[in-house]
């Protein structure tokens, strides 16, 4: 049933992205990235992410205080969310809970990047693979953010009953990594890139009411504290939106004046702010 789900999340993803970019009429964005370019891509997007914050202004250092106010806040109610989800457990929730681990699941995020890119590739549409290759950057940076905070500040995970104020710094091991939650990264990295490359509202809804199904799914399992997805959440959200701008700031240039391909957002102005943590 896993497996079905998964290639279906493909098949919808992949479906909505070539229908998307079947009208794409400019030569320049038609031509397809080699392999070098792509890896270069990579590699400037890590650079741009990890300089960042030396070029925040005003409104992104707002931003990033409100998302570690909203984190902190979620540490007073900590305990008292996990309670409330132990206690209204159901057969139904369960099963539903069970779509939200597996959009959160960095091996079929992996798969959905790889067909995209691959599929793009092959069959010459420049547009799908540049998105499998976006997925890539998101998940790489966002994963690498949120694994060196799990392992640096080794939180306990609510089923080991140590309480929500339990730190066990620079641990290697599962039950010492709740803080802050992967699947969450995963989940939103996966809809803030997807949703502005697809550019759809019903997608977009679609896209995102999985990811929050997937917050929720880690706090109902008992994996994950309340603020362990938000800030999980968080730095998927910014990252992937930080991914999408990059790479269009970069076509715009090599561009000039040609313009992006119809649904592709140019207005994206949110910076990464997951590295000031």
């Amino acid at each position: 049933m896993k497996i079905y789900i998964c290639f279906l999340f493909l098949f919808i993803f992949n479906s909505a992205l070539f229908s998307q970019t079947v009208e794409t009429n400019s030569d320049s964005s038609d031509i397809i990235p080699s392999f070098k370019d792509d890896v270069t891509s990579v590699y400037n997007t890590g650079v741009r992410l990890f300089s960042a914050p030396s070029d925040f202004n005003r409104k992104d250092w707002i931003t990033l205080g409100s998302v570690a106010a909203l984190t902190s806040a979620a540490f007073v109610i900590d305990q008292e969310n996990r309670e409330f989800w132990q206690r209204n457990k159901t057969k139904t929730l369960d099963d539903i809970s069970e779509v939200g681990r597996i959009y959160g699941e960095i091996s079929y995020a992996a798969i959905l990047s790889g067909s995209l890119y691959f599929g793009g590739k092959i069959f010459k549409n420049r547009d799908v693979s540049v998105t499998g290759r976006m997925l890539f950057e998101g998940l790489l940076y966002a994963g690498l953010t949120t694994t060196i905070i799990k392992f640096t500040t080794g939180r306990s995970r609510p089923y080991m009953n140590e309480g929500d104020f339990n730190f066990n710094f620079f641990q290697t091991t599962n039950d010492y990594s709740s803080f802050p939650s992967g699947h969450s990264t995963v989940a939103f990295t996966l809809s803030s890139i997807l949703s502005q490359r697809i550019n759809n509202t019903y997608a977009s809804v679609g896209l995102y009411s999985l990811a929050v199904l997937t917050l929720w799914q880690r706090m109902y399992s008992d994996n994950h504290w309340l603020s362990d997805v938000i800030l999980g959440a968080s730095i998927g959200y910014f990252i992937g939106k930080a991914v999408v701008k990059f790479d269009d700031d970069s076509q715009s240039k090599s561009e000039s004046n040609t313009d992006l391909p119809d649904g592709f957002s140019q207005r994206i102005t949110i910076f990464s702010l997951s590295y000031s943590f």
